[in-house]
């Protein structure tokens, strides 16, 4: 049951059960002992600062998350600052792209693996790193379920893609690469080249597919620090974000802030208004209901027509618009999104609701659109006005993509 490990009333920095208990010295020792073979102190562990766990998502084999390798670095130099004793840890890997037959599954043996390290290890709080499209609800889930102080720090999308003078986003240019493949207007080499084009530098897809609607999704939540998630991969910003990061989750244990006091009722309804106003991924909702389950709140699938259906369509971001990642941040990202929200009574104020507010003002006009001037009147309208089917209504091109799976 989330919020059974600890309570605000008996909160402890939960590692000295492991590293400081006087009543049971037996057990003390051995967990001490053996944290020292790879330098580490007594006096640390025993020093009374909060143990903070870094869950690493990257690697080799998961290349949309492979820069948080270098990324934890910084993370762990915040830590430090502030305080802290970063431990890192792995976690089950997901790549969307990398996965046969399909990565579906490893949503929740990431979140498995996640559980039993937060659950059974001496951590007072944990950065999750998140990035490719499963690595964000499965850690979401992981922080709810156990219920300590956590924090999601995003690896950004990658810079944007360019072909012949136009943009290529991730995933959206390998549907019309089919279709000119099928056309017989590319060979195979071609459509090789035109796929890897939108493929740049580290970070997840550019476009406003699972991976950036779900990291920007959990900043809209509050669960990571405002800007966060827009911040391109190789951004220096990313590096300053994830040192930041860091700093605040020491803070944050401290406070003893979990995540059952940020993942209330009012941040998911604030979440699925933001969902809209993005254009976010049809794969949105089944994760958030799944991370609010894992909470205790209750959400349903209908909540996401009745409160995201007449939000206006803001951010220009393929595959519902014209640009990338790049313009996104530019624009201010997800914080820009939630003022212009905020201003227009759409989400929930307060502390909950401000919490994601607070951060860049927009500064170009590419990648975000005045609500006075939204892309589309209705987030659920299709190009032709079209309404699409309750729980798809936020990609605006289902039915085109569809068409070029099939090279038609």
């Amino acid at each position: 049951m989330a919020g059974s490990d600890q309570t605000k009333k008996s909160f402890k920095l939960r590692s000295r059960r492991w590293f400081d208990d006087p009543e049971d010295p037996g057990m003390t020792a051995l967990y001490v002992e053996r944290f020292l073979n790879f330098g580490m102190t007594r006096g640390e562990l025993q020093s009374g600062k909060p143990i903070i766990g870094i869950a690493q998502t990257g690697s080799d084999i998961a290349p949309c998350n492979r820069h948080h390798l270098a990324l934890a670095d910084r993370i762990k130099a915040g830590i430090r600052d502030a305080g802290g004793i970063p431990l890192e840890f792995p976690i089950h890997p997901v790549q969307e792209t990398g996965k046969r037959p399909t990565a579906a599954l490893d949503r929740n043996l990431a979140y498995l693996s996640l559980v039993e390290v937060l659950h059974g290890y001496p951590l007072d709080g944990v950065v999750l790193t998140a990035g490719c499209d499963k690595t964000t609800p499965a850690v979401l889930m992981g922080a709810a379920t156990v219920n300590i102080p956590a924090i999601v720090f995003s690896g950004g999308p990658m810079l944007d893609g360019h072909w012949k003078g136009r943009l290529t986003g991730s995933g959206t240019i390998v549907w019309e690469a089919r279709k000119l493949l099928a056309e017989g207007k590319i060979d195979y080499n071609g459509f090789m080249e035109l796929v890897a084009s939108s493929s740049t530098s580290v970070g997840h897809c550019n476009t406003m597919g699972t991976a950036l609607s779900m990291n920007s999704l959990a900043e809209a939540l509050g669960m990571s620090l405002p800007g966060c998630a827009a911040i391109p991969g190789p951004y220096r910003e990313r590096g300053q974000m994830a040192h930041a990061t860091g700093q605040r989750i020491v803070q944050m244990v401290h406070e003893n802030l979990r995540p059952s006091d940020v993942l209330t009722r009012q941040a998911f309804e604030n979440a699925i208004v933001a969902a809209s106003a993005l254009g976010a991924s049809t794969n949105c909702p089944p994760h958030i209901i799944a991370i609010a389950r894992h909470m205790g709140v209750e959400l349903k699938i209908e909540d996401w027509d009745r409160l995201g259906h007449d939000i206006p369509l803001l951010v220009d971001c393929q595959p519902a618009g014209r640009f990338l990642g790049e313009a996104f941040h530019r624009a201010g990202g997800v914080p820009a999104v939630m003022r212009e929200l905020l201003e227009a009574g759409k989400i929930h104020g307060g502390d909950d609701g401000d919490r994601p507010q607070h951060g860049l003002e927009p500064r170009d006009p590419a990648g975000d659109r005045p609500r006075g001037d939204p892309r589309l009147c209705h987030a659920a309208e299709g190009e032709g006005g079209l309404r699409h089917p309750v729980g798809q209504h936020l990609r605006q091109r289902g039915d085109e993509d569809q068409r070029h799976r099939q090279g038609l």
